[in-house]
């Protein structure tokens, strides 16, 4: 059954829950309020917009449709991510030398920006920074990761490649010949981390409301006017943040991105003999395969994947038996995994696969397509946010506005992304089994 965001009722994951700090309890707004600035979206990049702003003496009020981190922010697998979904030639190519460089040397900040702020704010949000993999699932994609070894390493980041036994002794595994280890990555809890940032953000004046969906704006007396069920918000600039949530409050912002469902699921815990033979450097594994392919073992033992599922389907359920495959083909001395929990949440994606901020009017600005990139880029965005809001020049900011477009032909989206989401399958069985890795379903 096809569905959407909007109408998802899909609780938040109680392995996040449990691991994070109590829910926010923010009242809903039931008043008439002025501010400098409403931000619609209470997420990583709307409340981290929320946050530089309130920095700086600007008053601000985040409205959120449910509750803090209800949507992809609490839903995330949890990589925090020096890197865009693109490898560094694709964003020079597709934004030329100078803004290229700019978001390449912001995106390297984001780890450090993101575990900085959880130290200094004592987040509850079960943070690990002791880097990240990723490994090659083919010769070509092996190349790549050399390339962008090579890149790091010119510019002194601690990124390196390891094979054979070097390999094996990180992963637990000899299925992979090749991978990047970058150590400036980690995880965290990402609902964890999204509370910690709306504390901070209260903490600095920000007015935060819950079960507050916006269902008007327009534009009264030279401010923008915001209305709830129950309340408004008067203001003179606004920041759309909701991603792949975002519904038909602006006019085209919605049919700008394709809003596909992302899974993972999460075992019981592993006995201690595992945990120490598998990832037992608590990093987290990506492969370069088209689909979803994280693995990691979280602190309390438990093993934590990525998976393919319905893309759809507010009702549908993560092909976790395609997991189990792939995680006993990677881990041989794995038994059958008991799955606890599912996760599933929606993420925005732009027809590039790079976010997009729009000036969608004067003093209005709406932020979507993060691809799947939401906690370390979200970060970075609600900073690249209070710059423009507070009127940065163009020359100080790392990401070009973009002038909004819906996607080409947005009404055959969903069955032409389905179909291309088939292809990947496809094409990464195909790979898969061609040999350079042992194939993993």
């Amino acid at each position: 059954m096809t569905s959407s965001p909007i109408t998802d009722q899909t609780p938040v994951p109680s392995v996040y829950a449990n691991g994070a700090s109590s829910p926010l309890g923010a009242p809903q707004i039931k008043e008439s309020l002025n501010v400098d600035v409403a931000i619609v979206g209470g997420g990583f990049t709307g409340l981290s917009t929320a946050l530089n702003l309130a920095k700086k003496g600007i008053s601000v009020a985040v409205l959120e449709a449910k509750q803090v981190g209800w949507g992809g922010s609490g839903r995330a697998f949890g990589q925090v991510v020096p890197y865009a979904k693109h490898h560094e030639d694709h964003i020079f190519k597709t934004y030329g030398p100078e803004y290229g460089a700019r978001l390449i040397d912001l995106l390297a900040t984001g780890p450090d920006i993101v575990f900085d702020f959880i130290d200094e704010h004592k987040v509850v949000c079960e943070p690990i920074r002791t880097g990240l993999l990723f490994a090659a699932h083919t010769k070509a994609a092996a190349e790549k990761l050399e390339k962008r070894a090579k890149f790091w390493q010119a510019r002194s980041a601690p990124v390196e490649i390891l094979e054979s036994d070097a390999l094996e002794r990180v992963v637990g595994s000899r299925y992979y010949p090749l991978a990047l280890l970058d150590k400036r990555g980690g995880c965290i809890n990402p609902l964890g981390y999204a509370l910690g940032l709306a504390k901070a953000a209260i903490e600095q004046k920000v007015k935060v409301f819950e079960q507050s969906r916006v269902t008007g704006i327009q534009r009264k007396d030279g401010r923008w006017l915001l209305k709830t069920m129950a309340g408004e918000v008067a203001a003179e600039s606004v920041v759309l943040a909701t991603d792949g949530y975002t519904d038909d409050l602006w006019p085209g912002l919605r049919n700008s991105i394709i809003a596909v469902r992302a899974y993972h699921v999460v075992s019981s815990p592993l006995s201690e003999n595992l945990r120490r033979s598998i990832l037992p450097g608590g990093q987290s594994l990506t492969d370069s395969r088209r689909l979803y392919s994280g693995i990691r073992v979280r602190s309390d033992g438990r093993l934590h994947m990525s998976v393919d599922g319905p893309p759809f389907s507010n009702d549908g359920n993560a092909f976790a038996r395609r997991g189990t495959a792939r995680a006993r083909a990677l881990f041989p001395q794995l038994d059958e995994p008991v799955w606890t929990e599912q996760v599933a949440g929606w993420v925005g994606i732009s027809s590039d696969q790079y976010p997009h901020v729009h000036q969608l009017d004067k003093n209005l600005f709406g932020v979507v397509g993060l691809s799947g990139r939401g906690i370390a880029f979200g970060t970075l965005l609600g900073i690249e946010l209070a710059r423009r809001v507070m009127g940065a020049v163009e020359q100080d900011c790392a990401l070009p506005l973009s002038p909004l477009r819906s996607m080409p032909g947005f009404k055959f989206t969903k069955p032409l992304v389905g179909a291309l989401i088939n292809l990947y399958r496809v094409l990464d069985g195909v790979e898969l089994r061609q040999g350079y890795v042992r194939p993993a379903a």
